[in-house]
């Protein structure tokens, strides 16, 4: 039997081939998503003033497993509706430049071979399985890579502050409302 090797240490030429190779992915995926067509602007989904067909798919399929046991299962699908609703609402009130990051991100998360790539799921949103995507937002929130990391939280952050903004998404997270007292004395 041989003695296992030990770890070897992360070194300069390392960081540099890994910088290397993210930069060429970056830049694969860039070229990609232009032949795709994802350099033209897509208008938004009907019904919809900011999210996109593709946008309200994504957050339709992550949203369950962002909320879990938040979501409830009683009349879940008219309250994922009101949550897309709010998440494209607040899309809208985004200045241009952070519209455009996001619009970025979505691109990522939409093209079919970026989307493999950089998310690991290969059907489109509204055919991946639940595990999939499950894998996704853990591989993406526990990534080393900074620009995944930011895409969780800005994911993440749209589901669960548009929830928690609903009443109905109070009432499923616990909160009781405002102090009666409180309320009426700053309301008075």
């Amino acid at each position: 039997m041989t003695p296992a090797a030990e770890p070897t240490a992360f070194g300069r030429r390392d960081f540099l081939k890994l910088s290397a190779g993210s930069a060429a992915l970056l830049g694969a995926g860039a070229f990609t998503a232009g032949l795709a067509g994802c350099a033209k602007q897509e208008a938004p989904a009907a019904g919809y003033a900011f999210l996109r067909a593709g946008d309200a798919a994504l957050f339709a399929a992550i949203a369950p497993l962002v909320l879990a046991d938040s979501l409830p299962q009683q009349g879940r699908a008219e309250h994922l509706q009101q949550l897309l609703k709010a998440i494209d609402g607040t899309g809208a009130r985004l200045q241009a430049p952070t519209q455009k990051m996001l619009y970025q991100l979505f691109d990522l998360l939409n093209t079919g071979l970026t989307r493999r790539l950089a998310a690991g799921v290969s059907k489109p949103w509204a055919e991946a399985e639940p595990a999939q995507i499950e894998a996704f937002l853990n591989r993406w929130r526990n990534s080393s890579i900074g620009l995944f990391n930011g895409g969780y939280r800005a994911l993440n952050k749209l589901v669960v502050g548009n929830w928690i903004a609903l009443p109905e998404g109070l009432k499923a997270v616990g909160y009781p409302g405002p102090w009666a007292p409180m309320y009426s004395a700053l309301n008075s």
